[in-house]
């Protein structure tokens, strides 16, 4: 089966699904929807949203946007992305492409033919499909072992982050076009010594989704760079707490060594045991300052108040990665001093 070949295919598979987009919706049991012209309108599923127009799927261009937490980012905005942040994480683009093949009847997208389409169940070609895809779905573990990267991120050198802080914190640029991760800055992620995952973050508009994780990565069983944060945590009895991993970078250059990120807005009862674990007495949250921001420190109040004493710095700006040294040196450390 050629390139050209595959894409068509998939287009195709699109095309079905969007002629009864009602029938994929009641399967992955979301509860309410709108239609509106050539647009649906619904709460996130995905993050369980209550916005009614929180997510909104355009049936003319065959995506979807979460308005309010982004999540298409993190899955892909094309329908198979949907699927996949609809479904238990993990879920791979196999798995979704599975799950519309069984519940459309689709076996075999023709390329070139001027019959009515009627779809069948052809396994042969269905497999042949998912193992490509499979192909490229290999762990960006794999995909950073034999590629090309420069010495630092030239992506997030130029979003202001130092050299000597890249470097530390090992992040690198592929520069290897026959890498699926080219166009990525890539971040590894550690645990007990040991590189467990890498994270892509695409370094081009149109390179979706904007974040890669490793095949198998389950984030919310890890905080980054927890082992070197506890290290450092040790004789301050307190951890910072933050969304992203240029949260921790920009802290680190502001002399706080001890800062974990969540990967998210959100704090799994997994985070919570390795915050417990650390033996510390504060954490200092610094969450993302807009909606989803708050609603995560609005969980992290409910789940951690009874354990730790919380402090909650004021934000200048959307994130810590967005502000300066010197702004967090001026306005952030002050206000916790003794605890970094």
């Amino acid at each position: 089966m050629n390139e050209v070949k595959q894409k068509l295919d998939l287009s195709k598979v699109k095309d079905i699904v969007f002629e009864d987009i009602d029938k994929l919706l009641k399967a992955l049991e979301v509860p309410s929807w709108d239609t509106r012209h050539q647009n649906i309108f619904m709460p996130c599923p995905i993050h369980g949203g209550d916005n009614p127009n929180g997510l909104s799927m355009s049936l003319e261009r065959k995506n979807w946007r979460c308005w309010t937490h982004n999540c298409h980012e993190e899955f892909g905005s094309d329908i198979f992305g949907f699927i996949k942040g609809c479904n238990e994480e993990g879920t791979t683009f196999s798995d979704a492409l599975k799950l519309v093949c069984n519940l459309y009847n689709v076996g075999s997208c023709q390329q070139n033919s001027t019959e009515p389409y009627h779809p069948k169940v052809e396994k042969t070609e269905l497999q042949e499909i998912v193992e490509i895809w499979k192909e490229k779905e290999k762990s960006p573990t794999d995909y950073t072992r034999n590629v090309t990267t420069i010495n630092n991120s030239l992506y997030f050198e130029n979003r202001g982050f130092l050299s000597s802080t890249l470097s530390i914190f090992g992040v690198k640029d592929c520069v290897d076009k026959f890498s699926p991760m080219f166009n990525r800055a890539i971040t590894p992620v550690m645990f007990k010594d040991l590189e467990i995952a890498h994270i892509g973050r695409s370094t081009k508009d149109y390179v979706q989704p904007k974040y890669l994780f490793s095949n198998g990565f389950k984030k919310t069983d890890y905080l980054y760079n927890y082992d070197r944060a506890l290290e450092s945590s040790k004789d301050k009895h307190a951890l910072f707490l933050v969304e992203g991993q240029g949260d921790v970078w920009r802290l680190y250059e502001a002399g706080v060594k001890n800062a974990v990120g969540l990967f998210g807005k959100d704090i799994s009862e997994q985070q919570i045991k390795l915050l417990v674990e650390a033996g510390v007495t504060y954490i200092v949250v610094l969450t993302d300052n807009d909606q989803a921001g708050r609603e995560g420190r609005m969980k992290i109040q409910r789940e951690l108040s009874r354990m730790f004493n919380l402090v909650y710095p004021p934000m200048l700006k959307k994130d810590i990665g967005d502000m300066s040294v010197e702004q967090i040196q001026e306005h952030i450390l002050p206000k916790v001093e003794g605890l970094y």
